[in-house]
């Protein structure tokens, strides 16, 4: 019995340890992310939703006409809110955005320049400038030059 006992409390434990491993956690945060995303557009939506169902109470008699106009004001601007809630976080989204691309840019661009000593710029060193930084003379061909084979 408490051989059964120790392997279960041991088999927990592992479970604990690995369940990171697993990649579990990681779709259950991608799902809140989701949910988190989709929140917004569900006022949005309640809000136009709200406009057809008040249109349509208002075209079967149910609704006067001052009624109406209240609500149908009401609910525009609470769709317009949503809207412009929205139109804000995406540009938020987008100012993000442009911001990693500019960090990507400047660390590409900074991979493929180097700068000298003198604070010029210039492209990766040639295998003629490191022969010549070596002591070696360049490696220079003429129009009469064969090519070894397997070069």
């Amino acid at each position: 019995m408490g051989l059964i006992v120790a392997a279960l409390l041991g088999l927990s434990g592992l479970l604990i340890v690995i369940y990171p491993l697993l990649g579990l956690d990681a779709a259950a945060r991608l799902r809140r992310a989701e949910r988190e995303l989709d929140a917004p557009n569900d006022g949005e939506r309640a809000a136009k939703d709200a406009l057809r169902d008040v249109e349509f109470d208002y075209r079967l008699g149910n609704l006067d006409e001052r009624d109406y106009r209240d609500l149908r004001e009401q609910y525009e601007r609470r769709a317009l809110a949503a809207l412009k809630s929205r139109y804000e976080r995406e540009q938020e989204l987008d100012a993000v955005i442009d911001a990693q691309l500019a960090a990507l840019r400047a660390t590409n661009g900074r991979a493929a320049v180097r700068v000298s000593p003198a604070g010029t710029r210039s492209a990766a060193p040639s295998a003629n400038s490191a022969n010549a930084a070596n002591g070696h003379k360049p490696v220079t061909r003429g129009p009469g030059a064969r090519r070894r084979k397997g070069v």
